[in-house]
């Protein structure tokens, strides 16, 4: 019996334990595990000892860390949950091991990504601080660092919020056959989770689509969601709700005992979120749309509708595109008429009927005719009005600035241009051939139908000139002044003629047009260049710049030098010398062995002599004269000379005294000489001759001189 008994009160209080511990809320716990390993990485000062830890590890392989440094870390023990760490130690723990590998870490090891992260959750739970460690491994010492700062430094929170933006009123406008609002998006910092819309009073047809267009019940966290009503709902609104499921990271803490270390480890976290209400509502309306179009489909700004039915009447104008629109019209038939036409076109007074659908927009075009006018442009010459120029071309904007058309003058120089109602500029874009664009922008403005604007513009010919500078052909830098110049025409017809200046230029202002000139009246002393020169002035105030050659006039004096007595002995080695106008001497040369001398000499005047006579005759001391005047002209004199008188010599006579040589005033630069001929041209120094003949000729002279004093004396002594 009492054995009965006994079994009925176990069994009894065994159900109420049961009972008991369903009834009672679960506490979670972890088992808990270490492993150990060798490092000597950091010292404490304030504990004068390394720094050691172990590995902690869950039952399910999660890594935990000590909160408690003194104590020994759990090995097999039950460690029950005491809710979350500190966000500092949250905030440790997401950026390092292992959320993070020994690589991104910067370390070499598990072992040293392990050590800095225990080390930097002891300094954010203020176990430890950084000042009171010294490193033993810089590795290791410089992570904990950037884990402590990142804590401090970050704002990451593990409690999880959640929101859905927008939180205001949204309106669902019509796109397609839905009435649509925007995106609404759900902030968290949640890892993962999902969530529902749960609409109230929705009306029928009510879609919900992500950013794909597919419709859901059910989207992520990451999914941006829209309402869609059908277009035909009548107007109205409702309230929804957004419920989550959301799952986060947080650093749970987990209590050891008097003898077994506090822990924490990073674990995901379940919560449910509700938003709060989110509001939509639409209106089941339509809108009109005026196009206002000109004869050639442009849309006109400012023509003025009435637009009415018998529960609506509005005035609208038509915008700078043509354009004048309704919205949030209901749903019906509608009267539009003009009342007011834009500026020059006629007004249509007749009454439109259009009907306005829901979501929907009704258009209506109207056309009017505008009012045309013409311009009739004449172009002519600035300095001769009545010269009308064709090939002017003028290009037409409207007062945008925009270019309406352009054409050309026809060969009466008139170019018409037929223009709509408006205001107006045009300026010339092509100047017609030989003729200065004129840059002047003219404004005129069509204001009634069938009116013609009549302008005169005018046009300076294209002016340039021609720069001759006449030179000397043999020494560039000899300017030569008095050469004349005659232009001719493309017609072969004198233009005009000038002659060079004292610096050798001659210059000709000419309108447009190809032209030729030529020399016709060469410098004094030169050759006219019978050479035609053609040029072109193409654009206003171009310079052509011409250098033309001459060549002086060139002949030659041919001297022959014969016996007095008999004039076919032909006397060689006499030498001449020529002087030029100024006496200055140009050139001396001597005979041939036929007597003849030959120089070539530009043109001038001169004057020659002899010099030197040739041996036995008696010097000619006549001075002769000439000029060459002509190219090629070759002047011919014969000098002639006769033979020395015999006379005996005295017994002793005295050393002859050589004359003074006489030198050129000024050094001449020669002319080249030939080698075939005792031809002589202009030297660069005055020559002096052979001055053996010369002193053997005066050393004759003065002995005879002598011989004949001494004589006389000696008669008169007798």
């Amino acid at each position: 019996m009492k054995r009965k008994m006994v079994g009925k009160w176990f069994s009894f209080f065994s159900a109420l334990i049961i009972l008991l511990g369903i009834a009672m809320p679960q506490v979670k716990a972890e088992v808990m595990n270490r492993e150990t390993y060798k490092m000597d990485w950091s010292y404490s000062n304030s504990k004068h000892r390394e720094i050691k830890t172990e590995i902690i590890k869950t039952a399910s392989g999660s890594i935990a860390y000590c909160l408690t440094p003194d104590l020994r870390s759990p090995n097999g023990d039950d460690l029950p949950e005491m809710g979350k760490t500190s966000d500092d130690v949250y905030r440790v723990l997401l950026n390092g091991y292992p959320q993070k590998s020994p690589s991104e870490l910067g370390v070499a090891t598990v072992e040293e990504a392990h050590y800095a992260t225990q080390l930097a959750v002891w300094i954010a739970a203020n176990e430890l601080t950084v000042e009171d460690l010294v490193a033993k491994n810089e590795r290791v010492h410089n992570l904990m660092k950037r884990l402590v700062e990142a804590s401090k430094k970050e704002t990451g929170s593990q409690d999880v919020f959640f929101k859905v933006n927008p939180v205001d009123p949204q309106t669902a406008t019509q796109k397609g056959d839905y009435l649509e609002t925007g995106f609404y998006a759900v902030q968290t910092n949640a890892v993962s989770g999902s969530y529902t819309i749960l609409p109230e009073g929705a009306p029928k047809g009510l879609r919900i689509v992500n950013e794909n267009g597919e419709e859901k019940s059910i989207l992520s966290i990451n999914e941006k969601f829209k309402i869609l009503i059908p277009k035909n709902t009548s107007s109205g609104n409702f309230k929804m709700k957004v419920k989550s499921n959301l799952t986060n990271l947080q650093a749970i803490a987990f209590k050891g005992s008097e003898k077994v270390q506090n822990t924490t480890v990073l674990l995901q976290r379940n919560s449910e979120k509700i938003s709060t209400d989110l509001v939509v509502n639409w209106e089941s309306v339509g809108s009109l749309k005026i196009m206002k179009l000109g004869e050639k489909k442009e849309l006109l700004k400012g023509a003025v509708f009435e637009v009415s039915n018998e529960n609506f009447k509005q005035n609208v104008t038509t915008n700078d595109k043509g354009i004048a629109e309704l919205g949030n019209l209901s749903i019906g038939i509608y009267s539009v008429k003009e009342i007011q036409a834009p500026a020059g076109y006629v007004l249509d007074g007749s009454v439109k009927k259009i009907e306005v659908k829901t979501g929907e927009t009704a258009v209506l075009e109207l056309k009017n005719e505008n009012i045309k006018g013409e311009l009739e442009i004449t172009k002519v010459d600035v300095a001769d009005g009545n010269t009308k120029l064709p090939n002017a071309e003028f290009t037409i904007y409207n007062e945008q600035g925009k270019e309406v058309v352009k054409g050309k003058t026809n060969e009466q120089g008139i170019a018409k241009f037929k223009l709509p109602y408006g205001k107006y500029k045009y300026k010339e874009t092509i100047a017609p051939n030989g003729y200065v664009i004129n840059e002047e922008t003219f404004a005129f403005e069509i204001k009634e139908n069938g009116e013609i604007i009549k302008h005169i513009v005018q046009d300076k010919k294209v002016e340039g000139e021609l720069e001759i500078t006449k030179v000397d052909v043999a020494d560039g830098n000899t300017k030569l002044p008095n050469a004349e110049f005659t232009i001719y025409n493309e017609q072969g017809k004198e233009v005009v003629k000038g002659k060079t200046n004292e610096q050798g230029i001659a210059k000709f202002k000419l309108p447009y047009g190809k032209y030729k000139y030529k020399e016709t009246i060469a410098p004094n002393g030169y050759v006219i260049n019978e050479e035609t020169f053609a040029f072109e002035i193409k654009e206003d105030g171009e310079i052509i710049k011409h250098i033309v050659q001459d060549k002086k006039i060139e002949g030659e004096l041919e001297i022959t030098k014969v016996d007095v007595a008999d004039g076919n002995t032909k006397l060689p080695n006499a030498e001449f010398t020529i002087y030029n106008e100024q006496g200055k001497e140009v050139v001396k040369g001597k005979t041939d062995e036929k007597g003849i001398a030959k120089f070539k000499l530009p043109y001038g005047k001169y004057k020659y002599k002899e010099t030197i006579a040739p041996n036995g005759y008696v010097i000619n001391e006549e001075t002769f004269a000439f000029e060459i005047k002509e190219n090629g002209e070759i002047i011919k004199h014969i000098v002639k000379n006769k033979k020395e008188e015999k006379a005996s010599l005295p017994s002793k006579s005295n050393k002859p005294i050589p004359n003074e040589e006489v030198k050129p005033s000024a050094d001449v630069k020669p002319m080249q000489q030939p080698n075939t001929h005792n031809e002589v041209r202009l030297p660069a120094t005055g020559g002096v001759g052979n001055e053996f003949t010369a002193l053997f000729v005066l050393g004759i002279g003065f002995i005879i001189a002598g011989a004949y004093v001494l004589r006389m004396k000696n008669r008169k002594e007798m």
